[in-house]
């Protein structure tokens, strides 16, 4: 079975090794990134079960929305949520599988080639790329959760409206004053149940939207090393030439000591 579905990314033994060489090899920066990249990865892998568990919650309670079309509304908004918060969960086992399978190459290729080889294996700027595609999905998977939760309470002031105005109607028909309308309480009734874990899962999905940011950045600073780890190498082997270049040549000795040496 694939090592990355059944071991958490922090816990495989190839990661860890790799953390280890970038140490040993005095690359304490690229190891430091290095973890804090795993870290993240790792992080996320529990966020997304949180919010997909919100999403869960928010299902079992529309049920308990009597209106029919706005139970159908906030149905349809929560499904097209959970499909996106599905879809980056997909993108980021896509990265721990490349990430994890980049990282064996690197350490196979450096058991051959030398340490030098270490992270030029590892395909940096498609890791960027994949995570540029997950703050993607994130950042509209946080716009459509904002624009639900925004429905959800515009469907309860309505309906809050509605029903102060009834009770006014009421007192009127009665002889009795009209009273102030008063503002809804947005944390009280069935609408509050259902954004408020909407509103949790907005929250995590922000928190998730940093962490790729932060890992954005920490595979920046890699991809930087690596390029200049390579560039490095042919300017180490252009200063060898050169200098062997430069280096007196010996003269063959004189025709006539070499015959003089064979009287």
């Amino acid at each position: 079975m694939n090592e990355t579905l059944t071991v958490p990314i922090g816990e495989q033994e190839h990661l860890k090794e790799f953390f280890r060489a970038l140490n040993e090899n005095g690359q304490k920066q690229e190891a430091a990134d290095f973890s804090s990249l795993v870290a993240q990865l790792g992080q996320m892998e529990k966020q997304y079960a949180a919010v997909l568990s919100e999403l869960k919650t928010v299902q079992g309670q529309l049920d308990r929305i009597q209106d029919k079309g706005i139970r159908a509304a906030v149905k349809k908004s929560v499904a097209a949520i959970q499909s996106k918060v599905e879809q980056a969960k997909d993108q980021l086992s896509h990265i721990k599988a490349d990430l994890s399978q980049s990282v064996k190459l690197a350490l196979s290729a450096a058991r051959q080639q030398g340490i030098s080889a270490l992270q030029k294996a590892v395909d940096f700027m498609g890791l960027k790329a994949a995570l540029n595609d997950m703050q993607g999905s994130l950042h509209t998977s946080i716009s459509h959760t904002q624009k639900s939760i925004d429905r959800i309470n515009a469907v309860g002031s309505e309906l809050h409206a509605l029903n102060e105005h009834t009770k006014n109607l009421g007192r009127v028909l009665t002889g009795k004053e009209a009273r102030e309308l008063t503002a809804r309480d947005e944390d009280k009734g069935v609408l509050a149940a259902v954004a408020k874990p909407l509103k949790q899962s907005k929250s995590i999905m922000e928190g998730m939207e940093k962490g790729v940011t932060r890992a954005l950045q920490s595979v920046g600073r890699l991809e930087q090393a690596a390029a200049k780890g390579r560039e490095e190498k042919p300017s180490v082997r252009a200063e060898l030439k050169t200098a062997k270049q430069q280096e007196p040549r010996k003269q063959p000795p004189a025709r006539q000591k070499r015959k003089e040496a064979s009287l």
